[in-house]
C-alpha cells in the first residue's frame, strides 16, 4: 500500500509541475559578456499574472515590474562596473507568491583602454590594451580635434569580454598644437553621445612645444 501511494504521488507530481518551477527569467539579448554601459532586458515569465515581481541582486532590490495577463514582465536594466569583471546572480521573486522564484546570471565586464607610454612625443607608438567592448566586432579609436575627426581602424576583439591589445601611431609626428580627445568605441564613425555609444573609453592629448 505505501509503495503504491508513493508511485500515485509521483506521477501527479509530474503532471502538475509547481508553480515555482514554472517560472523562468531571462536576458536579451544573450551574450556571454556584458560591457558596462550596455542595457539588457530581463524577460520574467511563469509569475502572477497582473500582480509585480521584484528583481534582487545581493541585497539590493530594484522597483517592482508589473506582470500582465500571461505572468510575464519585461524590465530594462543598465549594467555597471568600475573595475575589472563579474558575474552577477539576479533573481526574480513573485510579489503574490514568494514562493515563485526564477534566476539569471550575466557576467559583466568594465570597459577600459590602457595606453603605454604615458607621456611622449605625440608620434610615439603606444601599446594599447582594451577591454569589455562587446557591442561589435571591431575596436576603432576616433581623433577628435575641434571639427576634426580622424577614425582608426584598431582591430578585431577577441574573447566573450571584447579584448585586444595592439601596437599603434594615433597621432602623426607633426601634429598640430591643441586638445585631442581619443574616443575608443566599436563604431566606425564618431558620435560623442553617450547615449549613442555606452560602450566606451575617452582621452584628452594635450599636444604643446616647448
Amino acid at each position: 500500500m505505501t509503495r503504491s501511494l508513493a508511485v500515485v504521488v509521483g506521477v501527479a507530481a509530474l503532471a502538475f509541475p509547481s508553480a515555482a518551477s514554472a517560472a523562468s527569467l531571462t536576458v536579451s539579448p544573450q551574450k556571454r559578456c556584458y560591457g558596462s554601459g550596455e542595457s539588457v532586458n530581463l524577460l520574467g515569465t511563469g509569475f502572477t499574472p497582473f500582480s509585480t515581481s521584484t528583481v534582487t541582486r545581493g541585497g539590493l532590490a530594484f522597483p517592482p515590474l508589473a506582470t500582465d495577463e500571461n505572468g510575464a514582465f519585461n524590465g530594462e536594466l543598465t549594467l555597471r562596473l568600475d573595475r575589472g569583471r563579474e558575474t552577477r546572480t539576479y533573481t526574480a521573486t513573485d510579489d503574490t507568491d514568494s514562493s515563485i522564484t526564477a534566476s539569471a546570471q550575466i557576467t559583466v565586464s568594465s570597459v577600459l583602454v590602457g595606453l603605454r607610454p604615458a607621456s611622449g612625443p605625440p608620434g610615439r607608438r603606444l601599446t594599447i590594451t582594451a577591454q569589455g567592448f562587446t557591442t561589435g566586432p571591431t575596436l576603432w579609436v576616433h581623433v577628435v580635434r575641434g571639427k576634426s575627426r580622424r577614425n582608426i581602424k584598431l582591430g578585431r576583439v577577441k574573447g566573450a569580454c571584447g579584448e585586444l591589445k595592439t601596437r599603434r601611431r594615433l597621432l602623426p609626428r607633426n601634429a598640430p598644437v591643441g586638445v585631442y580627445t581619443l574616443q575608443f568605441d566599436t563604431f566606425r564613425r564618431y558620435d560623442g553621445r553617450e547615449k549613442n555609444r555606452p560602450v566606451r573609453d575617452r582621452y584628452t592629448i594635450t599636444v604643446t612645444r616647448f
